[in-house]
């Protein structure tokens, strides 16, 4: 990981690319910006309209130039290329176990280590996850998101060292079962019939026994894979688990797993926007998804949503001013003609679309 030191700046000297090194409030203690904001011109000008005089900034050392390239430029380009390369080498690894029904765990633990952690850890991660241009490759984006997302949010939680690890490496390997489903199931451009949902359902027990057949193994790993589909309330599969029943990382995967499969374009459906997600989360955080999870997950993310540029339903387009006042609050917009919205009280326009994070 790479070492960095805090300085301050008064608001006038900041540039767009600077991290913010700790939560921004403003006078009467709204959050700002979250600790690991990449500041864009837009959230410098937010600064200034809130009266923040001073900000704590984050800045990378600089590192050997024999250090293996990391995601912690400032340049989004740069993100999304290492980015890519991972998911190709994720990629590469899930068409071998369709191919021969054997994972090669370490293998796949070194590819978490070496290329997930830095993701989790690059300034701005949340923001640059919604940016990524989807492909044909879902499955293996969406394997490297939710152990990205698994990763960030463990770290909240305050998980560190082989833990979090654990996590981020049981998030990679939550679907290996679909390794095994039809690709005519697995990539069908449309709503799965009764036979053919039974058929996906089985990716978590077929990921289960993939991994059993490995020696040592961690059964955190496996416990995980079998059972990021269960629910709170039992409501979930393929044991109908309830509550503590279900391991603490299953439970983290299951937030993650739902995030970012409802922020992520589908043949056969739009994303939803993130805002529209967190509402979807705290709507579930109380009997189906786990409160305590949901809970440090919507109280983190919305720190991310400042100076975000949306498409308002009415044809409009808007920057988030305020990511709303409690979790699954409606934020204040500001519209390009200068009017302010809070899209709590006014109801009738929603925000249709995210254009830039």
């Amino acid at each position: 990981m790479l070492n960095r030191q805090v300085e301050k700046y008064s608001v006038s000297e900041l540039q767009a690319g600077m991290i913010v090194a700790e939560l921004m409030t403003s006078e009467d203690g709204k959050a700002i910006l979250g600790a690991g904001t990449v500041l864009t011109d837009n959230r410098i000008r937010l600064l200034q309209q809130w009266g923040v005089d001073r900000v704590s900034v984050l800045l990378p050392q600089s590192r050997p130039e024999t250090a293996p390239e990391t995601p912690w430029s400032f340049d989004r380009e740069a993100f999304n290329a290492y980015y890519k390369d991972t998911v190709d080498l994720v990629k590469t690894a899930f068409k071998s176990i369709s191919l021969f029904r054997e994972v090669p765990v370490a293998r796949m633990q070194e590819l978490a280590n070496e290329k997930i952690d830095p993701l989790v850890d690059a300034p701005g991660v949340m923001n640059h996850l919604l940016m990524i241009r989807h492909t044909d490759d879902y499955t293996f984006e969406h394997s490297v998101n939710v152990a990205v997302l698994s990763g960030v949010i463990g770290k909240w939680m305050g998980l560190k060292g082989q833990n979090l690890r654990d996590l981020i490496f049981a998030g990679l390997m939550h679907d290996i079962g679909k390794s095994q489903v039809p690709p005519e199931i697995l990539n069908k451009p449309g709503k799965l019939s009764a036979e053919e949902m039974d058929i996906m359902k089985r990716h978590t027990i077929q990921g289960y026994y993939l991994l059993k057949e490995v020696p040592r193994t961690p059964l955190v790993i496996m416990w995980s894979v079998l059972q990021h589909h269960e629910r709170m309330d039992g409501s979930g599969y393929p044991l109908h688990l309830r509550g503590s029943n279900i391991h603490e990382f299953a439970r983290i995967i299951s937030v993650a797993d739902v995030y970012d499969a409802m922020t992520s374009d589908r043949v056969y459906r739009r994303r939803t926007t993130p805002y529209h997600v967190v509402e979807a989360l705290f709507r579930q955080m109380f009997n189906v998804l786990d409160p305590v999870v949901c809970s440090k997950f919507l109280y983190h993310v919305k720190d991310f949503m400042t100076g975000n540029i949306v498409m308002l339903s009415d044809g409009r387009q808007a920057e988030i001013v305020h990511p709303g006042a409690f979790p699954a609050g409606l934020p204040l917009v500001k519209t390009t003609d200068g009017q302010f919205i809070n899209l709590e009280q006014k109801r009738d326009i929603t925000i249709y679309g995210l254009i830039s994070a």
